[in-house]
């Protein structure tokens, strides 16, 4: 079998090159990899694959000059930390790979520092959308980002101010392990303000407070409205993020966006899952669009223009599902979701009707699973006459179900 060594080279000029890692490029016959990481091998004799132009192209001629040679992929860092070792395992059985461990550039920074980086949040913005910033930065912790040519530091400081983040201390780290090496000690809103900024860097935030519309769920009055689109109640968010907990991570399908109320909290907490939102309203769609965009987790979200259930059929399977609109089918809605929701997973039906949570109960009951309903009635204060009273918005109910698996991994569809 032609393995491939996948070796971190860690950061900078070679210092920081483990024992193991020269031994693997030693015996190498085809060293690949960026540009910067081959130079120091130009006269060494050896063939040299540069990481170039289209990656599956790269990847394609890995694959070939496997078979003439011992190949060694030299990647940054640690390759088990945020690298190309992610795509290469997509691509090639994970018995064909010899991982070798690098260096991080983080952990230089923090032996710079002379602190710890456990309990740190991690995240890279390398080819990412500058708003996934925002779902790293937390009140009780640092966060750590990796940055690229677009999203420098000065970039994600501007970014985060502008969404109204307080102040908080920050480190920009710039070259590390090179001769131009430099590690700033300022704040997030001088950072914001500053202009030449570095490909290879590193933004160390420390924790500190959130806006305020990051706490909790969005107030009713934040989102942007269109006439004729619905919008879920405050209280039926809350309780919808909570009955679906945890979200990080999870892939979350949602029948009927709306406004979007619902669809923006499942992916503010989604964080590295993905929310696929089904809408048939090009109306609602715009809406909902829109304050994803506001609420900074437009690219945790897919929307999907079409009517359950037709429009399910080429999305994946999920472990969280949320129907808010079925159309009057909500048999028919239910079960199609039913089919796309993993074993372990959760489905939840908001209803305002007691005929459609009851429809929704007996659908759910009649596909082998034990659903449970909540009927909420809320009322919040308004001033009035110098004094206060309860006004009550409209109840509503959830439906919601579970599809467990036994231990022997048999789908039972029931908890």
């Amino acid at each position: 079998m032609d393995r491939i060594a996948v070796v971190g080279v860690g950061p900078g000029t070679g210092n920081y090159l483990l024992p193991a890692a020269r031994e693997a490029i030693a015996g190498a016959d085809i060293l690949a990899g960026g540009p910067r990481h081959l130079e120091p091998y130009r006269e060494s004799g050896k063939e040299l694959l540069p990481l170039k132009g289209s990656l599956d192209t790269f990847l394609d001629r890995l694959e070939e000059k496997r078979h003439t040679g011992r190949v060694a992929l030299l990647l940054s860092g640690d390759p088990c930390f945020f690298s190309l070792l992610g795509k290469l395992g997509t691509r090639f059985p994970r018995e064909e790979l010899e991982v070798i461990p690098g260096v991080s550039s983080f952990q230089v920074l923090f032996a710079r520092l002379g602190i710890q980086w456990n309990g740190t949040e991690t995240a890279s913005l390398h080819g990412r959308p500058l708003e996934d910033a925002l779902k790293s930065v937390r009140e009780d912790r640092g966060t750590l980002f990796l940055l690229d040519r677009k999203n420098t530091g000065p970039a994600v400081a501007a970014f985060l101010k502008d969404r109204g983040y307080p102040d908080r201390v920050a480190v920009l780290a710039e070259n590390l392990g090179y001769p131009e090496e430099r590690i700033l000690r300022t704040t997030l809103f001088a950072l914001a303000g500053e202009g030449q900024a570095w490909d290879l860097a590193l933004l160390l935030l420390g924790p500190g407070p959130l806006p305020p519309q990051t706490l909790g769920v969005l107030p009713d009055g934040w989102f942007v409205r269109t006439p004729g689109v619905p919008l879920s109640k405050a209280v039926c968010r809350t309780l919808v993020a909570s009955l679906l907990h945890p979200l990080d991570g999870q892939a979350v399908l949602e029948i009927g966006a709306g406004s979007g109320g619902i669809t923006v909290e499942l992916a503010r907490r989604t964080l590295t899952g993905t929310v696929f939102a089904v809408e048939r309203s090009v109306d609602a769609l715009d809406a909902a669009r829109n304050n994803a965009e506001r609420a900074g987790c437009l690219s945790s979200i897919r929307f999907v223009e079409g009517q359950a259930p037709e429009a399910l059929s080429s999305l994946p399977r999920c472990t969280r599902i949320v129907v808010g609109g079925h159309g009057g089918a909500v048999e028919a809605v239910l079960e199609a979701a039913w089919q796309k929701l993993l074993p372990g997973g959760r489905l939840l039906v908001t209803a305002n009707m007691p005929s459609t949570a009851d429809r929704a109960w007996k659908t759910l009951k009649n596909l082998g699973s034990r659903p449970e309903v909540l009927h909420v009635a809320s009322s919040s204060s308004a001033e009035a006459g110098g004094s206060w009273m309860l006004t009550a918005a409209n109840p509503v109910f959830l439906v919601y179900a579970d599809r467990n698996a036994d231990k022997d991994g048999t789908d039972h569809g029931h908890s």
